[in-house]
C-alpha cells in the first residue's frame, strides 16, 4: 500500500526465535559490540557489500548482525541488540540503499552509519551475475570497501551516504562496467 513516498510491507509474525541468534544477540549486547549488516542482493554489488560486512564484523568491537531477524523477528534478542546499539553499520551494495532505507524505520537515524559500497569500489555497476567477476576481484573490492569503512569509523570521520561521492550507477544503463562520475 503506497502512502506519500513510503509504503508498507506486511510480514507474517512468528513466535519462534533462532536459538543461536538469541545467544549471539545477548553476548553482543553484553560485550557492547557494534552490529554490522549488509545488502544481500542477488547481484555482484550486493555480494561485495556482503563480503565487506563480513570483513568489518571481524574487526574488534564489531559483529555481524542478521537483517532477517531485525526486520522480521522484532522480539528476538538479536533484533534488540541491533535496535539498542549506540551505532549500527549498514553496508548497502548501491545507491538504492535498500537495507538502509528499511533500517532507518526500525533504528534511530542518529545510530545508523549507512554506506554505499559501490561509491567506494566504483566497479561492476552494470553487472548482475556474481560469477561475471572473478572471485579474487570480488574479494579485493570487498576488502577495499571494508578498509575504507573501518578507517572512517576508527578515526571518527562521519561516513554517511550524503558525504560519499556521487555514484548513481544503475539509474541509467551504462556501457562501461565501472562507475563514472
Amino acid at each position: 500500500m503506497k502512502t506519500n513516498n513510503a509504503f508498507t510491507l506486511e510480514v507474517t509474525s512468528i513466535d519462534k526465535v533462532c536459538a543461536a541468534g538469541e545467544e549471539f544477540g545477548q553476548q553482543c549486547q553484553k560485550e557492547g559490540k557494534t552490529p554490522v549488516f549488509s545488502c544481500e542482493g542477488g547481484c555482484i554489488k550486493g555480494e561485495i557489500a556482503r563480503q565487506a560486512a563480513n570483513l568489518v564484523a571481524k574487526d574488534d568491537g564489531f559483529a555481524r548482525a542478521c537483517h532477517g531477524e531485525l526486520f522480521t523477528v522484532p522480539h528476538a534478542d538479536l533484533a534488540k541488540w541491533v535496535r539498542e546499539a549506540d551505532k549500527v553499520v549498514v553496508i548497502d551494495g548501491c545507491s538504492l540503499f535498500c537495507h538502509g532505507r528499511i533500517a532507518e524505520n526500525i533504528i534511530g537515524k542518529d545510530q545508523l552509519v549507512i554506506v554505499d559500497a559501490l561509491s567506494i569500489h566504483r566497479k561492476y555497476a552494470n553487472l548482475m551475475d556474481v560469477d561475471d567477476v572473478p572471485e579474487q576481484e570480488r574479494k579485493q573490492a570487498a576488502r577495499e570497501v571494508a578498509d575504507k569503512v573501518l578507517a572512517n569509523l576508527k578515526d571518527g570521520t562521519p561516513y554517511s551516504s550524503v558525504l560519499q561521492p556521487s555514484c548513481e550507477c544503475g539509474s541509467v544503463p551504462q556501457a562501461a562496467s565501472t562507475c563514472s562520475g
